[in-house]
């Protein structure tokens, strides 16, 4: 078995070959130094001082030959080798792709003085220490990175502008209701939002760690770290014409099959076939990538007797800003139909099409929303879940 990847997929497709019988030796080739750690509490606790290290536990237990440090750069799928960026090949007979995904910057402006993206533990260290020397920071991005940065930002005390081309934050994920209850929360923390709002140009600071932002309308910004928080594109051009099929990230089916026998792909990279939406999608949330390591890995164990599982649970995500969790089930779309519910003087919003639950957003709601998340994998009928809710 030989894994590209070494980060949450990598490790818990490891930990669920280990746990449901998987002998036979493991090689992961990971491309940072660092041995792998968890993401989510880099734009969290790790940028507000409480931590400085993430990594996951009892990672020696599981009997793997991590290389770290080292990058796939082809794969010859018909002589089942990997070939790595130190000029060696990894011969396979199973192989996982995790190879997840690099952050996206704006046209142009390549990372650098001053501008910086969000993705590595090392990148988190660097920005906390320059947030903080600085007490500044300006965010190109209201997305949850941008959002999370801005909210740790203002914990520690930085003043914060966030920049964002469309109306409001999250708003095309989320939708416009919930879009501008973020957009309230961040205004009542401090936080200075330049909504419809372009940059026309980034030019160095007054030191290596700052950059001066002006807008479209010739606002300019005090100089100040940049954060480039748009989004990220999945690191698979590597494996053009391999056989593996892409569109945006790796075409899998609801098993985590690639296209290519024995080829198996998860994470933010992979793009599974989802029957609740009756399509292929993306999908970059962390409890979506445990919820395939578990069905890839039962896959590999099963599918030799024809018991392939297959993943049909509804994606989850969370977003810690300020005092608030952000937790949403289901696939939202902001044009579904929304109905918002105050319940104990909390926020609830379901999305529905055609009368059909498809999706839920509580603000520090958990059990109502987890509540909900069955219905949503049963495609319930709205006034089913409204009932159950506040009733």
């Amino acid at each position: 078995m030989v894994i590209v990847g070494g980060g949450l997929g990598a490790v818990r497709v490891v930990q669920q070959l280990r746990r449901q019988g998987f002998r036979g030796p493991i090689t992961a080739l990971a491309g940072e130094p660092r041995a792998p750690y968890d993401r989510p509490p880099l734009s969290k606790q790790v940028l507000r001082g409480e931590r400085d290290a993430t990594h996951f536990p009892d990672l020696d237990r599981h009997d793997v030959q991590w290389v770290l440090g080292t990058r796939a750069v082809a794969l010859d799928a018909v002589a089942r080798q990997v070939v790595t960026d130190d000029a060696r090949t990894h011969a396979y007979d199973l192989l996982v792709l995790a190879p997840g995904g690099r952050p996206r910057l704006l046209p142009g402006i390549p990372a650098g003085g001053g501008v910086r993206a969000l993705r590595t533990i090392d990148d988190a260290l660097r920005l906390r220490d320059a947030v903080t020397a600085h007490r500044r920071v300006v965010i190109i991005g209201a997305g949850f990175i941008g959002c999370e940065v801005a909210a740790s930002a203002r914990a520690i005390g930085a003043a914060t502008d966030v920049i964002e081309a469309l109306p409001a934050p999250l708003i095309r994920v989320l939708g416009e209701r919930v879009a501008t209850k973020v957009a309230a929360l961040h205004d009542r923390n401090g936080v200075r939002m330049h909504l419809d709002a372009t940059v026309a140009d980034i030019r160095p600071g007054r030191d290596a760690d700052t950059a001066q932002v002006t807008l479209q309308d010739d606002d300019q910004l005090e100089p100040a770290p940049v954060v480039v928080g748009i989004g990220i594109d999945p690191e698979v051009e590597w494996l053009s014409g391999s056989g593996v099929e892409l569109r945006d990230g790796i075409v899998c089916d609801s098993s985590g099959r690639t296209s290519v026998g024995d080829i198996f792909a998860l994470g933010d990279a992979a793009q599974w076939w989802h029957p609740l939406v009756g399509e292929h999608r993306r999908v970059e949330h962390w409890t979506s990538t445990a919820d395939q390591a578990e069905v890839v890995a039962s896959t590999i164990i099963r599918g030799q007797t024809g018991e392939v599982p297959a993943l049909d649970a509804a994606p989850y995500f969370w977003s810690d800003q300020f005092d608030v969790k952000i937790q949403g089930v289901g696939f939202i779309d902001p044009a579904d139909d929304v109905e918002e519910l105050v319940i104990g003087g909390r926020t609830l919003l379901l999305y529905a099409r055609e009368g059909v639950v498809r999706g839920v957003v509580g603000f520090s709601m958990p059990a109502a929303v987890m509540r909900t998340k069955p219905l949503i994998e049963r495609a319930a009928p709205l006034a089913e879940a409204i009932e159950l809710l506040t009733g």
